[in-house]
């Protein structure tokens, strides 16, 4: 079941247009539009302040 959860997940956030890696530590997945570079920003989790643009930031 988690495995079909997870999957749904990706599968929806690509649906809508993001990249959809997710943070190897958990808890973010990256935001962006498809892209080659490898840099990945997650804009909704993770920000330190309600204002801040962007949150987790990683590169693969």
């Amino acid at each position: 079941m988690a495995q079909r959860r997870a999957d749904a997940e990706t599968s929806a956030s690509r649906t809508a247009g993001y990249y959809a890696l997710v943070h190897a530590e958990g808890g973010a997945s990256c935001t962006r539009w498809p892209h080659s570079d490898r840099r990945h920003i997650d804009h909704f989790n993770g920000r330190k302040q309600l204002g801040d643009a962007s949150g987790t930031e990683w590169f693969e």
